[in-house]
Parts: structure tokens; sequence; C-alpha cells
């Protein structure tokens, strides 16, 4: 079904969400990470039409989050941020109310400027031409970040609870 033939169907007790023109459709979010997109785009903070379903039924993750953002399109830098806190999202660029193109994230190997390192004796803490970067990689299951400066390595959940995300 494209993105215009999405329409409410009242009468078997279910609505769907308005479909967007133009802009991008972050579906397969892992419930409860919509909320830390939104702030880590700042997107509250802006004027964009943006459409967010939490923990909607999901068949393949049993429940998950989506956020639909009008007239927005994301950068290939954006995107391996918005991995860091949604790996297994699927992005759907929309034009004309249909998907022109569809991806899943995958996870960078380095995150620049995004998240702030939580060690506070971190040269990034204390000089201002030190922009945070980490070095990102897998232990297991676990996403691991690795502060380029001051070598500590940081389970996901840590570097987002110390930039008022959560895990």
């Amino acid at each position: 079904m494209s993105e215009a033939t999405k329409t409410a169907d009242v009468s078997k007790g279910k609505l769907m969400v308005e479909a967007i023109a133009n802009g991008t459709v972050i579906d397969h979010i892992a419930p409860g990470q919509a909320m830390n997109i939104l702030r880590l785009f700042n997107f509250l903070g802006k004027h964009n039409h943006i459409t967010v379903g939490f923990n909607l039924r999901s068949g393949e993750l049993g429940s998950k989050d989506i956020i639909k953002i009008a007239d927005v399109t994301f950068s290939p830098s954006e995107t391996e941020q918005l991995a860091i806190l949604a790996p297994n999202a699927t992005i759907n660029n929309i034009k004309d109310y249909k998907v022109i193109d569809k991806y899943n994230l995958r996870l960078p190997l380095e995150s620049v400027g995004a998240f702030s390192c939580p060690n506070s004796n971190c040269v990034t803490h204390m000089e201002k031409a030190a922009t945070p970067r980490f070095k990102i990689f897998k232990q297991g299951d676990q996403v691991m970040m690795r502060c380029h400066y001051c070598e500590r390595v940081f389970t996901r959940e840590v570097i987002l609870e110390n930039n008022n995300l959560q895990a």
C-alpha cells in the first residue's frame, strides 16, 4: 500500500496516520526512542509538521515507534546519528505521497559532535576546540562507543544518559 492510499478505516476499529506529501518517515524505531530522536534533532523547537506514534503494534518488533516529518530529508551524517539511537530503523523518503527511497540504517564507524563524552576529565570538556568524537562498534548485541580523546569506552546507554536522552 502506498503512502497515499493509507486512510482512516474507522469501521474496522483502526485509525491510520495521515499521509505526508513530502518528507521522511522513520519506521521500526525501538519503543521509547522517538522522543530521543525528536530531541537530538531539535524537532520540538522548530515548526515542522510531525506525526509521532508510540508503542504501536509491529509484527517484527512486537511494538515500535514511528515518526513522520513533513518537508525534511536527512543528510548522510544525520542518518548516522539516527542509527545510534535507532539502529534497526527504516527510513522512507516521500515525494508526492510516494516512497521514492527506502533503506535500513547502519551503525556508523564514528560519531563526531553529536554526543558529549561522559568522562568529566576528558579534554572535550576543557577545550572548546576539541569536538567530541567516538569510534562506534558492537560487542555482541551491545553498541559501544570509544572516545577519541580520553579513549574510554562507554555503552550506548551511558552516552545517551549523559546527553539527557533515554536508553
